[in-house]
């Protein structure tokens, strides 16, 4: 499985505390640095004690092909986000790429469990409205730790309002459903990566400049649809500093 390890979801109470600050690129894109290695050692405990235990029993108890429909089903659920911002982004082949991938896969498919688009050869894309802002031009902004849910930037956190609403299984089941659903989605995906994240943590000289140098590569590539930037690779996301 090839998933990320959290999926960005809602936290709006966050967006007043972003609004002001970074809301242009930043010279350097780690300008809260102290907050967010703070924030990322908290996130850090919440997954060591309580997320990884809890997916290594989930990869004991669950066969893999099991925990891949589970994954299948998820993504299946994320398309109608995908094929909104698709438009957004002017993407009309992409558009009905995955809106073929929605509707082959729920119904032969069985509501997702079963990739049988991808059998058949029908693209996968992947976008969300942070990307959708980024090909509309805004900046990135500052770089962010989000309590719980990881790595972000000013202008992916402002994003997830919209991407929740463009879920539509949101709008239609409760917070008592809704809540557990991604609770399985969040221990599924971690259960894909324990031995990768158990290898990183003892190999990066540091972590937290590891993972965020890793996340920032993966969203440019991601907003880029797979293409390298102008001019090559960006250096200075690669830094390593000494707090003030």
């Amino acid at each position: 499985m090839t998933r990320p390890i959290l999926r960005r979801n809602g936290l709006v109470l966050l967006l007043g505390l972003l609004v002001l600050p970074a809301c242009a690129t930043p010279e350097r894109p780690d300008p809260w640095v102290r907050m967010n290695r703070g924030i990322f050692q908290f996130n850090e405990g919440v997954d060591r004690y309580a997320l990884e235990p809890v997916a290594t029993g989930w990869d004991a108890v669950l066969p893999e092909p099991v925990q891949d429909s589970v994954a299948n089903f998820f993504d299946n659920l994320d398309m109608p986000m995908v094929f909104v911002n698709d438009l957004l982004q002017g993407k009309p082949v992409a558009a009905f790429q995955d809106f073929g991938r929605f509707t082959i896969n729920s119904t032969i498919g069985i509501l997702g469990l079963f990739d049988v688009a991808t059998i058949a050869e029908v693209p996968d894309n992947d976008e969300d409205f942070g990307q959708t802002l980024a090909v509309w031009g805004v900046p990135s902004g500052a770089y962010f730790v989000i309590p719980l849910l990881g790595p972000s930037t000013v202008r992916d956190t402002a994003a997830l309002p919209v991407d929740i609403l463009s879920r539509p299984h949101t709008w239609f089941l409760g917070l008592e459903v809704t809540l557990p659903l991604r609770l399985v989605d969040i221990v599924n995906d971690r259960a894909a990566f324990l031995e990768a994240a158990r290898d990183n943590r003892e190999t990066a000289l540091d972590y937290y400049v590891f993972v965020r140098n890793a996340w920032i590569q993966n969203r440019e590539t991601r907003i880029r649809d797979g293409r390298a930037p102008e001019g090559g690779a960006t250096d200075d996301l690669y830094y390593l500093e000494d707090e003030e």
